[in-house]
């Protein structure tokens, strides 16, 4: 055998046990009591699995375990959210106890400028599953800078560089790889699929999966990011910011290989409609730049990324290797894409040294995946056209879930661990909150809001600017590492695939949480 099919077979062996690690955990670990999908709804789920390797000499064999996992297939924006939200506590009401990590002195208008970052933006489970990542890694490097101990630990300290502050980096033993129910929204959900009329099982109908998400023609600079021709049937403009106005397309003939805004209704007013990115293009940005992001690289120089993608197989896919397969949509959208923005990266940064994800597709399946559930529904169809073939009739599709689960490795390992949130307002389950301190309490941990708590806490000089509290975004321009920053302007700005990102817009700025 040839040392490439050896490596492929590794490949699909490992991806084969990821995938199994990551299904388990969640029929095993996950609660059942709320955020699960019903028999008649769908989800996307996703998981980040951390692999210890053994020395070759060794007969062990290689630990997998679950680090975060999430559950979730919606995003919002923020603006109708926080206009929702209570902006005093009346006098009928009193003072609540603040949440812990707040003093007692702050007011009501502190708490209302940190509403944009305590909204989850973006509920997709790829998004949650990597910030799930980035509360794991908060609490090593806090545990590591305090001399505690850390179970089943990712980091280790490296050499000091020209910091005062301690630095941390993945361990040699330890890579990250990430399973996925389905193939990530945007450009990697574009493959060729069976039709659901397709009766002949020798060489069946096959057509073009369409993605929701939005094509980007031009961004916020008014410059052109793809080329519009024919294959445009209609524009959007998307603008929540005066800074940031852009212009998304509906297309008749899908264009491969472009960025693209999340999936959202076309009659939403412009500036309600969401701004995220979709999460193929995440995927590339991470695989680029690190799932770390700005706040954690004063502590974690040095990019941490997955060193393998794997999804289940999309029971409509047209099997083999084929162009616009499955794995072929994979390798396009993500892996191609990263190496392609670290060619044109690695010739003015010679520093930044990323090695891109391996990508494949698994057998196991997830039931509650939206490929399944669309499965599901033509088989219906067919049976029904089989049996009525005057009267077609029709079959109710699955809907999906609107509640979304994160989980995340802390020192306790129970299900008690998860959190619930609702996609739609990208706020924890419960009760509607009455004033801004329940607001508080309704944050998910993994918000902007919270991030900024953490790392505050952890470097209160930097989050002032002048002697005064800087902006969530500002902050993060400051604790970026130089090369990082360098590097992300390289990427997003350059003539590279993530060319045209959109940032987020002023608008969706916040104060930094006051101690």
């Amino acid at each position: 055998k040839t040392q490439n099919s050896l490596n492929h077979e590794m490949t699909a062996t490992l991806s084969a046990q990821i995938a199994q690690c990551a299904l388990n955990h969640y029929h095993t670990v996950l609660p059942s009591n709320g955020g699960k999908p019903q028999s008649t709804e769908w989800t996307v789920y996703a998981a980040i699995v951390a692999c210890r390797q053994h020395p070759n000499d060794s007969n062990d064999q290689d630990e997998l375990w679950v680090v975060s996992c999430a559950t979730g297939s919606k995003c919002t924006s923020i603006r109708p959210v926080v206009s929702s939200l209570p902006t005093q506590t009346s006098q009928k009401q009193g003072r609540k106890r603040p949440h812990p990590d707040v003093s007692s002195e702050v007011d009501d208008h502190k708490i209302c400028a940190c509403y944009d970052g305590m909204v989850l933006k973006d509920s997709h489970a790829e998004t949650l599953a990597r910030r799930g990542l980035m509360a794991v890694l908060w609490d090593e490097v806090e545990n590591l800078l305090q001399n505690e101990p850390t179970p089943r630990p990712l980091l280790e300290a490296i050499s000091a560089s020209e910091e005062s502050r301690q630095q941390f980096g993945l361990r040699e033993d330890i890579s990250l790889h990430m399973y996925i129910s389905d193939n990530p929204c945007g450009d990697a959900t574009i493959y060729r699929i069976k039709k659901s009329s397709s009766n002949s099982t020798d060489q069946p109908e096959t057509s073009i999966n369409f993605t929701g998400a939005k094509i980007i023609l031009s961004d916020s600079n008014g410059q052109s990011v793809v080329k519009q021709d024919e294959s445009i049937s209609s524009t959007l403009t998307c603008s929540s910011a005066a800074d940031t106005v852009i212009t998304v397309g509906r297309e008749d003939v899908q264009q491969l290989g472009a960025l693209r805004l999340k999936s959202s209704r076309s009659n939403i007013p412009s500036h309600l409609r969401s701004m995220s990115m979709s999460c193929s293009d995440k995927l590339v940005r991470w695989g680029v730049l690190g799932l770390g992001g700005a706040l954690l690289s004063m502590y974690i120089p040095n990019p941490i990324v997955l060193s393998s993608i794997c999804v289940s197989k999309d029971p409509r896919a047209v099997d083999g290797n084929a162009d616009l397969g499955q794995l072929d949509a994979l390798r396009r959208a993500i892996k191609e894409r990263i190496e392609s923005a670290l060619m044109s990266i690695a010739e003015k940064e010679k520093g930044w040294t990323v090695k891109p994800p391996e990508v494949a597709v698994v057998t196991d399946v997830f039931e509650n995946s939206k490929s399944s559930s669309e499965f599901r529904h033509d088989t219906k169809m067919n049976a029904l056209a089989h049996n009525t073939p005057n009267n077609k009739g029709r079959v109710k599709k699955e809907s999906v879930c609107g509640m979304s689960i994160n989980w995340h490795q802390t020192i306790v390992q129970e299900a008690a661990n998860a959190e619930v949130t609702i996609g739609a307002t990208g706020l924890k389950r419960g009760k509607k909150p009455k004033c801004p301190t329940d607001v508080i309490n309704t944050a998910s941990r993994l918000s902007r809001y919270h991030f900024a708590l953490r790392c505050g806490k952890r470097d209160p000089v930097s989050s002032k600017t002048d002697g005064h509290y800087s902006s969530y975004r500002k902050y993060k321009q400051i604790t970026s590492t130089h090369l990082l920053t360098r590097v992300a302007t390289l990427a997003l700005s350059g003539g590279g695939p993530l060319a045209g990102w959109v940032r987020s817009s002023s608008q969706d700025d916040f104060e930094l949480p006051h101690e």
